[in-house]
């Protein structure tokens, strides 16, 4: 295959087109006029009018757009609710911002802006609930209450002064934003997110600045001296909000994602606990076995010890199911996976290895492993009575120590076996 030609020559040519006319313009001229070419090509910036609340409109405009591209990963109501809100906020500050020659029109555009104020602060009360996942929202009180707070922005203007109509809306917004406050407080002591501290307080500081300015409607000495420091602090408190906004979704976002990590390790562990158990006694299955044999001889090898092998089978079962049917049959075996889990220690192994067969590994040696079949014996003639099974069936158990250099379990599997089988022939019931 052709080599690829290097792209060192194309960046180098990148490189003397972009550096390539300073340096030349750098060469040819003195130091002083070089200095002085560079300031005087440098244009001059142009003074510029800010107007504080337009400036604010547009801040809460850039937060709900953001919003919205959030919302295009996270589409949680919660969000839907911040971006009207926000949105709703740059129109009210953008009414307030303009000026109006009809004293008639400014006063109803200055009730829509108290009053679309209003609806932003009840906006951000009612996406707690959706937040913290709480029950389903209902519209009926808040659609009166917004309802009632239109007719009463959009009305009193033509009756009451403007400096009423101005506390209306910061007593309002103010008590909206506190109860918001409280809710993410207590949103934010169940689920410790630095979100929720950060709404919850940046809330309780705009609910003090809307009562504060709430005042200053009927102060005007007071509204001219300190609003330009009032709107400050409101600036600040917004872009905090935001923030906040911002990282409650993420947060929101992460916690999903954490939940879903931890339900998939739950059921990974739960498909791995249905892999290697019998469904119908419970104890492990073979499956099981050809993955714990080999470590637990391993470990019986490696330290020296005791590993035994109880091979438990239960008599007359074939003739247990004709009798009394396969129900009565998976009843009696249930009974007794439960009885041998229960009789054997924790480091020890229960597996149904087929039939009416159970295997057992055992950490003991062969003498103390025959003193357990006796008491597995005894255990369940006890749980037979107990339960009202027919009282014509038993155990048969046979056991085999596991040699010290032994390969496999095969052999020890096998030996057991063969004594459980002659414990079933000297069981002088007939079969």
């Amino acid at each position: 295959m052709p080599k690829r030609k290097s792209p060192r020559a194309f960046w180098l040519l990148i490189a003397l087109a972009v550096l390539g006319p300073p340096i030349a313009s750098f060469a040819l001229q003195s130091s002083p006029d070089l200095l002085r070419g560079i300031v005087q090509s440098i244009p001059e910036p142009q003074p510029v009018v800010i107007r504080p609340r337009l400036f604010v409109a547009y801040g809460a405009l850039i937060a709900a757009c953001t919003l919205a591209i959030l919302y295009l990963y996270r589409g949680r109501g919660f969000v839907v609710y911040w971006i009207i809100s926000w949105t709703m906020l740059a129109a009210s500050y953008t009414l307030n911002a303009r000026g109006y020659e009809d004293v008639l029109l400014g006063s109803v555009m200055i009730g829509l802006s108290q009053l679309l104020a209003v609806w932003s602060a009840a906006l951000i009360l009612l996406s707690v609930p959706p937040f913290a996942k709480r029950d389903r929202q209902r519209w009926g009180i808040p659609v009166q209450a917004g309802a009632a707070t239109a007719v009463w922005f959009l009305v009193s203007p033509f009756a009451l002064p403007l400096p009423a109509v101005f506390y209306t809306g910061g007593v309002v917004s103010a008590l909206l934003k506190g109860f918001a406050s409280a809710r993410f407080a207590r949103v934010a002591r169940r689920m410790p997110i630095v979100g929720a501290f950060m709404l919850s307080a940046a809330l309780g500081v705009m609910s003090v600045l809307d009562a504060i300015g709430a005042i200053m409607a009927y102060r005007p000495g007071l509204s001219s001296a300190y609003a330009n420091t009032l709107l400050a602090f409101t600036i600040v408190m917004s872009i905090v909000i935001a923030l906040g906004m911002h990282l409650l979704v993420f947060e929101d976002m992460t916690d999903e994602i954490r939940r879903t990590n931890l339900a998939l390790a739950a059921a990974n562990e739960e498909v791995n606990r249905l892999a290697i158990t019998d469904a119908l006694t419970g104890c492990y299955n073979r499956r099981f076995y050809d993955e714990i044999g080999r470590r637990e001889l391993e470990r019986h090898r490696r330290y020296g010890k005791p590993l035994s092998v109880m091979f438990v089978d239960l008599n007359r079962f074939k003739h247990l199911n004709d009798r009394f049917g396969h129900d009565t049959g998976d009843q009696v075996l249930r009974t007794l996976g439960a009885l041998l889990q229960r009789q054997v220690r924790q480091s020890d192994y229960v597996i149904r290895w087929g039939g009416d067969e159970f295997l057992l590994l055992l950490t003991c040696t062969a003498e103390e492993a025959v003193v357990k079949a006796e008491e597995l014996k005894a255990a369940f003639a006890h749980e037979r009575d107990v339960s009202d099974l027919p009282t014509d069936i038993g155990l048969s158990v046979g056991v085999a120590a596991v040699e010290d250099k032994a390969e496999t379990l095969a052999h020890a599997i096998r030996v057991a076996d063969a004594e459980m089988y002659r414990d079933k022939l000297a069981d002088r019931r007939p079969a």
